[in-house]
């Protein structure tokens, strides 16, 4: 696959929809919170759901999966506070640092991506990597976002078991270790299998929204970021692949993708909700220096994404 036809085929239509998300964001006062709980409360676990009943996966390569994102996330932490002590950074920049390194944006760049480059076994490869990658941001992402604040940690960590993702994972898995999987073809799992469909437009419109919304006001502290999670995080993936040795060629690259993702905007969310709002460095506070992660590396991470994406499928890597 050419660079040409990478970005036609997998980056384009992403870009198209996320454009409408952000026209709207910008010319109207839709809530995009709204928009947002829709998607996190029925359409992404309907997707979940239906991708983990119907899916061929293994149960090893499943393991596999989990085993390198929680590396991921642990190795991109240990790389991104190695940076930020060097380059000067500390207290919440440290912490929005780390975050924005660690956790790529595997579900609402991720999952579309990944369905437009590798079809439904990419989408099951995205949403178990969404789903492993959500337990780790709600226990160790949101102990980062709530260090030095007077928000607890623990209790701040149940909200992964608020979230109707992890009983959606549970279900489809149960169902079929029990085989006990409704008819792909019957009226349940086709209403099933349309409502979580919608979730990936839907996810690229909340994209365009958020973006419409950011507040970009440290570009010039962007930089250390961007280049961890656009140069660093891809080389990190790669390796990781290699290591664990997934037996689907597909299920390695899908991996791959998924690591080099712009920031993730859920640890946005958690450090408004848990960082202490006054504090600041440099007259920068921890959500604006995410914030402004978010967007450079959404922006920069197209041309990534798709020199990433063809040399993958061209048979360069894995």
């Amino acid at each position: 696959m050419s660079l040409t036809s990478a970005f036609t085929q997998a980056i384009l239509p992403i870009l198209g929809v996320a454009a409408v998300g952000y026209l709207l964001g910008w010319r109207s006062d839709l809530n995009v919170g709204a928009v947002n709980t829709v998607g996190l409360y029925v359409l992404v676990p309907t997707l979940a759901f239906h991708s983990i009943a119907t899916t061929q996966l293994g149960g090893g390569e499943v393991a596999k999966l989990g085993i390198g994102v929680v590396a991921y996330a642990l190795i991109m932490m240990a790389i991104a506070y190695a940076v930020g002590r060097f380059a000067g950074e500390s207290g919440p920049l440290l912490g929005a640092l780390m975050l924005a390194s660690a956790f790529p944006n595997s579900g609402f760049v991720g999952i579309p991506l990944s369905t437009f480059a590798f079809g439904e076994l990419g989408r099951t490869t995205a949403v178990l990597y969404l789903t492993i990658q959500n337990l780790v941001v709600y226990t160790l992402g949101v102990y980062i976002a709530s260090r030095g604040s007077d928000r607890g940690a623990r209790e701040a960590a149940i909200e992964v078991f608020r979230l109707p993702l992890l009983y959606a994972v549970g279900l489809g898995v149960v169902i079929r270790a029990l085989d006990v999987v409704p008819p792909v073809d019957g009226a349940l799992m086709q209403t099933v299998g349309l409502v979580g469909d919608a979730a990936v437009p839907v996810m690229l419109l909340v994209l365009g929204l958020q973006l419409a919304d950011t507040n970009v006001s440290a570009v010039s502290r962007s930089i250390a970021p961007t280049v961890l999670k656009l140069g660093a995080a891809p080389v990190v993936g790669i390796g990781l692949a290699m290591a664990l040795g997934f037996a689907d060629p597909t299920v390695a690259r899908v991996f791959v993708l998924e690591c080099a993702t712009p920031a993730a905007v859920i640890p946005l969310a958690l450090t408004i909700e848990y960082a202490d709002d006054a504090a600041s460095v440099d007259g920068i506070t921890a959500p604006e220096y995410l914030s402004t992660a978010i967007f450079t590396t959404t922006v920069a991470g197209v041309l990534v994404l798709t020199g990433l994406l063809a040399a993958m499928q061209a048979g360069f890597l894995l």
